[in-house]
């Protein structure tokens, strides 16, 4: 078994294994594994050169990617997470709540196609996903034939995933695991990596043979000293948070860990509407939760977002003018992109582009701007949303929008009521 630090060092010195499988605990694998890729790819390189893919692609679109050589001369990675997929017998409960987990972060096509391989031994198709409705499988059904069934929260976006999949045709991707495993085998390009990610593979499955004989196999997993909750030794997920943040008190953490442990009660898991009801968010995540809610024009997810900050602090007064600042910082966003993207011709064609496409053509045009003015470069998918918002909604919408934060700042510090001034402006905004 490889040591994840003896690996970086080598990456970093140009070493890198062709191959290499990392199993364990969903967030310290992935973490391992994309430290690995990132080492191994440098940043420069990493908007064209660094991929990221979901195993429910496919093992033939995983060698697509693998064999075709970089565009420009660097190195060369290809990320695969839940690579678990590839196994002959799969948690169904897992791939459940991986697709899930996939849909919420707006990768459609990965969670389509996750589902799909997972009800296929049952004959489904995609119109069999729309849980919930007259002519799908109801949770019995579910359970009997796939092993697991979804809840009742889970109607809304299982139906609009199965519309979406059916609108785009899609399928199951062929069970060809050879393909991956001779693309390996035969050679890779030069200076071209595989990193895989897996909570568990069987021990002689393909690609734990295949990482052991030409690359490197570990596992990340936090190790427990007992049977109960606090035996869980989670120093090295805590480390791997806190560390390149400069922070070392922990009473927060335990304070949520004991609310958790407190709410749950008797019941073996804590799920995520545990930590949602009880464990107050991390501030970076939820005002970039509310820039892509208002970006998007998304008025429900906004207001959800409102409420949920209304019921933990239970005064609208602490809640109100924090709200507002996050409104207007997005709203100054989509105009910064709004004026980025009308000033570049290859964004104002008539058809919107793909991601790939926009990759190609447009990103490189802002990669190429910002470096030269010494400005930080976006990640690509952040800079395609923006490019996104750009064209759905004309610029005269977010100088009003800016305008109405204006109105409702002055209002606040006048005394109006602040939950129904905000609930007012995201109803405007996001229109």
């Amino acid at each position: 078994m490889s040591d994840l630090g003896e690996l970086i060092e080598a990456a970093a010195q140009g070493k890198g294994k062709p191959v290499y499988l990392v199993e364990g605990d969903e967030y310290l694998a992935r973490g391992a594994a994309r430290e690995l890729a990132e080492t191994l790819v440098p940043e420069k390189d990493r908007a064209l050169n660094l991929v990221l893919l979901d195993a429910s692609a496919g093992a033939r679109e995983v060698v697509a990617h693998l064999v075709t050589v970089a565009m420009f001369a660097a190195p060369k990675a290809v990320v695969v997470e839940g690579a678990d997929a590839f196994a002959e017998e799969v948690d169904a409960e897992r791939e459940l709540s991986r697709a899930r987990e996939l849909w919420q972060a707006k990768r459609q096509r990965d969670a389509a196609r996750r589902l799909l391989k997972l009800v296929r031994g049952a004959g489904w198709s995609a119109a069999d996903l729309a849980f919930g409705s007259r002519s799908a499988p109801a949770a019995g059904r579910w359970r009997k034939e796939i092993g697991a069934a979804p809840e009742e929260a889970d109607k809304a976006w299982l139906q609009e995933l199965s519309a979406w999949a059916e609108e785009q045709r899609l399928s199951a991707p062929p069970e060809d695991l050879e393909a991956l495993v001779q693309a390996v085998e035969r050679g890779l390009p030069p200076r071209t990596h595989l990193v895989l990610v897996a909570e568990s593979l069987p021990p002689k499955h393909a690609l734990v043979r295949l990482a052991e004989a030409c690359g490197a196999h570990l596992r990340r997993r936090a190790e427990r000293r007992g049977r109960g909750i606090e035996s869980l030794d989670i120093g090295e997920v805590v480390s791997a948070v806190l560390r390149p943040q400069g922070k070392d008190d922990l009473r927060l953490i335990a304070a949520e860990l004991e609310k958790l442990a407190s709410y749950a009660g008797e019941r073996a898991l804590i799920s995520r509407a545990d930590v949602e009801a009880v464990v107050a968010p991390v501030r970076e995540e939820e005002f970039f939760a509310l820039g892509e809610a208002v970006g998007e024009g998304d008025l429900g997810s906004a207001l959800q977002l409102f409420h949920d900050e209304l019921r933990r602090k239970a005064s609208a007064t602490a809640v109100a003018l924090p709200f507002l600042g996050g409104v207007a910082a997005a709203i100054r966003r989509a105009l910064a992109d709004h004026a980025r993207y009308s000033a570049l011709p290859a964004a104002r064609g008539a058809r919107e582009l793909r991601y790939d496409e926009f990759q190609r053509t447009i990103f490189r045009e802002v990669e190429a701007e910002l470096s030269a003015k010494g400005q930080r470069v976006p990640n690509p998918y952040v800079a395609y949303l923006g490019y996104r918002r750009a064209r759905r909604k004309p610029r005269a919408h977010w100088r009003r929008a800016l305008l109405l934060c204006a109105e409702a700042d002055a209002a606040l510090k006048s005394g109006a009521d602040q939950r129904l001034l905000l609930e007012r402006l995201l109803t405007e905004v996001c229109a």
